[in-house]
């Protein structure tokens, strides 16, 4: 019984990086009362992926940033595929640069993520824009940019703890 209830623990804490995901696209999309909010919604997704990506690229894959792209997508009633493509092309380079990132500090993460919300909000930005055949305004993505720039460390933080806390040991083990 304890062998199964060891490998039932490892399952399910190997699903923490997808499930943290999913609950930060949930709070991200939650109405809180304040006027053209879902235009300026935190990048709560973009964190997360980033995040687990380079930090627990075991349990980040693609699929599974793909999957969190596509519920994103669904909830949102954005153009379905747009941040599919963002979390996708995220993981991805959270991938290629994992071993850049695992050697440094917070401050360097903190200005990796910025880099990459930088190109990544501006382009859907400029995707949304030609779909709808005209300029969106700018400032729902200025205040985007600015609000997730400045949300990003308590996030680093939440995600750091839960996998110090439940992620320790390997899961892949």
């Amino acid at each position: 019984m304890s062998a199964l209830l060891r490998q039932t623990s490892r399952r399910v804490r190997a699903l923490l990086p997808i499930l943290s995901s999913i609950t930060l696209v949930l709070i991200g999309l939650m109405p809180i009362g304040l006027p053209h909010f879902d235009n300026v919604a935190p990048a709560f997704a973009l964190m997360a992926v980033f995040y687990w990506s380079i930090f627990r690229s075991d349990l980040m894959t693609m699929i599974g940033a793909f999957m969190i792209g596509l519920l994103l997508d669904l909830l949102s009633a954005g153009p379905l595929g747009l941040n599919v493509l963002a979390l996708v092309l995220v993981h991805e380079l959270g991938m290629a640069q994992r071993k850049v990132f695992l050697g440094s500090s917070f401050l360097m993460n903190w200005a990796a993520f910025a880099l990459v919300l930088g190109a990544v909000l501006p382009a859907g930005w400029m995707i949304v824009s030609l779909l709808h055949w005209r300029l969106q305004p700018t400032v729902p993505l200025v205040a985007q940019l600015l609000l997730s720039l400045t949300l990003y460390p308590a996030v680093y933080w939440a995600l750091s703890r839960l996998e110090r806390r439940w992620l320790r040991e390997s899961v892949t083990a």
